[in-house]
């Protein structure tokens, strides 16, 4: 077993991505909170002592292009474990989507909610939300440092996701 830090390579190649949900009788109400870092770093321990054995995938939105990795759900291969380390300069950038109702006063409510409390304020407000997922996706180089603090490799996808050398332009 080993343990891996992973660092983006780039600034604002890192966003979080937080699924709430809300059962109503009626139907289900989902609002995914995107916010938008400058940084991100995580420690990553593989079964192994070998290079974490990463897989590229397509985050919705990015038009099915396989170079992003979801750092809390990356469990493939020789991946054992994720553990956030930090996260800089949040708000970047964001956006509440809001999916589930065509109540134009609620989405407003709720986005306005999020916008002016943070998130949590949704399971603060008793209304039955609840947190359901919390991604973080990264994209780019990625450096990867193995445990005596050597920087092993800065990987990136190619067009078809595999995992390889990232090589500065």
């Amino acid at each position: 077993m080993a343990w891996w830090t992973v660092k983006t390579h780039y600034k604002k190649s890192c966003e979080q991505r937080e699924l709430f949900l809300n059962r109503h009788p009626d139907n289900d109400i989902k609002v995914t909170v995107i916010d938008g870092y400058r940084f991100c770093e995580y420690s990553v321990e593989t079964s192994d002592d070998n290079f974490p054995e990463f897989k590229f995938v397509s985050s919705s939105g990015e038009g099915g292009k396989k170079d992003s990795i979801d750092l809390n759900n990356c469990y493939t291969g020789n991946i054992e474990n994720t553990e956030l380390v930090e996260m800089y300069d949040g708000g970047c950038w964001g956006e509440t989507i809001v999916e589930g109702t065509d109540d134009e006063e609620e989405i407003e409510r709720i986005q306005e909610l999020v916008s002016e409390e943070g998130s949590y304020a949704l399971e603060d407000i008793d209304e039955g939300w609840f947190l359901d997922e919390s991604e973080v996706w990264v994209w780019g180089p990625l450096e990867v440092t193995s445990e005596d603090g050597t920087i092993e490799r800065i990987i990136c996808a190619d067009v078809d996701g595999n995992v390889v050398d990232f090589k500065e332009e």
